[in-house]
C-alpha cells in the first residue's frame, strides 16, 4: 500500500479500487507505515555513517577523483541535486510547485561517492533555489574539511 501511495502519480483516490478501503483509512495505514520506517531507519538516513564516510575511505575516495585528474586535490565526492515529481497537494502548493520542471515536487541534494554510494542527502526541501538548497545543506568546502579532517 505505501509503496503504490508512493509511486507517481497516485493519489488516495487512485487506490480506492485496488485496496477496497475508504481514504481516510488508506491515509492512516500509510501514514502509521511511514513513521514506522522513519523510527526504526530513520538514522540511516540522517546520522554520518561512520563507515561509508571515514577517513580512510574518503581519502580513497580522494585518490580516486585525484588520479583522474580532478583539480581540487581533497575532493572526494560530488554534489548532486535531484528534483522528485510528486501528485498536487491538497496543501501548500507554492512551495511544493516547481516552475523549471513545471510539476510539484520536492528537492533533494546529494553528494556522490565514485563507488556510486550517496554519501550525504539533504532534503526534501519545496521552493528553494539550488544556491539557498547549497546554502542550507551545510555542504560547503569548510564544513566537509573540518568534519572529516581530510588534508587540504
Amino acid at each position: 500500500m505505501l509503496l503504490k501511495r508512493m509511486s507517481y502519480p497516485c493519489r488516495y483516490g487512485d487506490m480506492i479500487v485496488r485496496f477496497a478501503k475508504p481514504v481516510p483509512v488508506l491515509s492512516m495505514v500509510t501514514n502509521q507505515m511511514i513513521d514506522y520506517i522513519y523510527n526504526i531507519h530513520g538514522h540511516k538516513v540522517l546520522d554520518w555513517n561512520h563507515q561509508v564516510l571515514s577517513p580512510a575511505n574518503l581519502q580513497t575516495c580522494v585518490d580516486a577523483i585525484t588520479t583522474k585528474g580532478a583539480p581540487l586535490p581533497n575532493c572526494f565526492g560530488f554534489i548532486d541535486g535531484t528534483v522528485r515529481p510528486i501528485s498536487r497537494p491538497g496543501e501548500h502548493q507554492r512551495i511544493l510547485y516547481n516552475g523549471h520542471k513545471r510539476v510539484h515536487a520536492l528537492k533533494f541534494q546529494s553528494v556522490a561517492l565514485p563507488n556510486g554510494l550517496i554519501g550525504n542527502l539533504y532534503g526534501p526541501v519545496g521552493k528553494l533555489k539550488k544556491a539557498h538548497l547549497f546554502q542550507d545543506s551545510c555542504m560547503n568546502a569548510t564544513t566537509c574539511t573540518s568534519l572529516l579532517s581530510l588534508p587540504s
